[in-house]
């Protein structure tokens, strides 16, 4: 993939030298940091924001409040780990993260799910019910606040960042629905 970004750098630069477009070449590579900056600026600040916010959950104990509404649905999702209260968590917390949208701040806490999914695995090459049910949810998890689309929003000066949300809370939930109804019948397909 390095290469492919290489080859398609250095054709673009190699165009604009035969074409004459020096100076738009020049101002393209002069600006290309300033954008970069004023685009990631606002994704860091939103990020450092939730992240505080989500310690702060944390410390009052709300977090393992969700984590408890989720533990007798995670226990029917998740049938061959429903003993292993510790593996559980790691599911709960990266669901309830994610729910607002700090993916970030999520993966450590998926990563460790899945090695408390693998601990359980007969074929370690293999994936089993679990992960594939674990990654549905992550990927397809319901959202209700996606702090990070509106923070590029807020970059790009939207006049109204967090207008989009009902139509994404309503997408996720679906893709949620759907990915589990798809896992639960290939599941008892099998």
């Amino acid at each position: 993939m390095n290469a492919i970004w290489l080859i398609m750098i250095a054709a673009s630069m190699l165009y604009g030298l035969c074409t004459g477009k020096v100076d738009m070449l020049n101002g393209v590579l002069l600006n290309i940091g300033k954008e970069t900056f004023d685009f990631v600026l606002p994704l860091l600040c939103m990020t450092c924001f939730w992240n505080g916010i989500l310690n702060i959950a944390k410390e009052a104990g709300l977090l393992k409040k969700l984590e408890h509404l989720f533990h007798p649905f995670l226990k029917f999702l998740f049938k061959d780990i429903r003993d292993d209260e510790e593996t559980l968590g790691y599911i709960a917390t990266n669901i309830t993260v994610n729910m607002f949208g700090l993916g970030s701040a999520a993966t450590p806490m998926g990563l460790k799910a899945m090695e408390g999914m693998q601990k359980h695995n007969p074929q370690p090459d293999t994936a089993t019910r679990s992960m594939v049910t674990f990654l549905v949810l992550n990927t397809a998890g319901v959202t209700l606040l996606s702090t990070t689309i509106i923070a590029m929003r807020t970059s790009f000066h939207s006049l109204d960042a967090v207008g989009f949300m009902p139509y994404a809370v309503a997408a996720t939930v679906f893709a949620s629905a759907v990915g589990l109804l798809v896992d639960r019948w290939w599941n008892y397909r099998d």
